[in-house]
């Protein structure tokens, strides 16, 4: 039984920190540790306090290395993705130690088991000799106490050959497991290589930054559209194609907004109403290229949030462009 509630402690760890990674990371501009960093020591505090510490010293320290890693890592730059990824490495070795800790002590408490059968098979063996040097008037009494005994045995060796069952579905389980994050580890690599060169590809046409509200990637109006029209030029489309690209590389939890802006020209309703037909236009393409139309919406800002002085032509140029903003997961 407390190998069983063991398992099913490891396996609610395990499920736990697996929901928190699947939500991905988000990205601001803060000092504040990702949920990866954060979940790695809080996994690594787990596992130092555990049976780990004394039965597998070497796999945690393999764990204390990796969380040392992301640590150094985020030290030097905080929105690094390899940061990410490594303390999400420092997480699976941490829960990993754990497990294995967990293994150490069944197969311990395995070996105790059958030490104390061989010490009953041996106390049996002495009591029945001594039994049978008694006289034959107590052999009635010596044969029931026997009977009793054996039955005991039968009992103890039942109860070992369960707790061996239920050591080997344990195994079982712990194997699948680590067979299970190991597939999710190439995936999310996978998906971390896809995303990255996306984002390269992405930074030749548009500017790319980080800040609070997420991944805020900005397209020219001049390239996208004619002065006061929301039609998309031809070689708008094929920019926009990798902005597609860029953005069904991230996790599908993320929300975007496409947002509209124009300079300070002409009416508030005009630029209101342009921007937004602009922003429509923009969501609408994203959405035939394969984004999801559940994660985008449009927005129409306006001359509202310029970026540049409206009294020159090149910050008129500046204002007039369409933001497409990768909110955080908890957005």
């Amino acid at each position: 039984m407390t190998k069983t509630l063991t398992t099913i402690a490891f396996l609610t760890r395990l499920g736990a920190a697996a929901l928190l990674i699947a939500g991905g990371s988000a990205g601001c501009g803060s000092a504040e540790p990702s949920e990866e960093l954060t979940a790695a020591r809080a996994a690594y505090e787990e596992a130092h306090q555990s049976q780990a510490r004394e039965l597998v010293p070497d796999q945690l320290l393999e764990a204390r290395q990796a969380l040392d890693a992301a640590e150094a890592e985020f030290d030097d730059d905080e929105n690094s993705p390899k940061a990410r990824t490594l303390a999400y490495i420092a997480h699976r070795k941490s829960l990993q130690a754990m497990a294995a800790g967990d293994t150490a002590a069944a197969k311990k408490q395995g070996i105790e088991a059958e030490r104390e059968y061989k010490e009953l098979l041996e106390a049996v063996a002495k009591k029945t000799r001594q039994k049978l040097g008694k006289t034959e008037a107590s052999l009635g009494q010596t044969k029931a106490e026997l009977d009793k005994e054996r039955r005991e045995l039968e009992a103890r060796q039942k109860e070992i050959a369960e707790k061996q069952k239920e050591l080997a579905a344990e195994q079982e389980a712990r194997k699948r497991g680590e067979e299970e994050l190991g597939k999710e580890k190439a995936a999310r690599a996978e998906a971390e290589k896809k995303l990255a060169a996306a984002m390269k590809s992405l930074e030749e046409i548009a500017k790319v930054k980080e800040d609070a509200r997420g991944t805020i990637i900005t397209l020219s109006g001049a390239v996208l559209f004619k002065t006061n029209e929301s039609e998309l030029l031809p070689i708008a489309e094929q920019q926009l194609r990798k902005v597609a690209d860029a953005l069904n590389a991230y996790d599908e939890g993320r929300k975007i907004v496409v947002a509209g802006h124009t300079d300070s020209r002409g009416s508030a309703s005009f630029n209101k109403r342009l921007s937004l037909s602009r922003a429509e236009s923009v969501r609408t393409f994203l959405v035939n290229a394969g984004v999801s139309p559940d994660r985008i919406r449009a927005v129409g800002k306006g001359k509202d949030e310029p970026i540049a002085d409206n009294k020159s032509a090149e910050g008129r140029a500046n204002n007039r462009r369409v933001e497409i903003i990768v909110e955080g997961v908890n957005k």
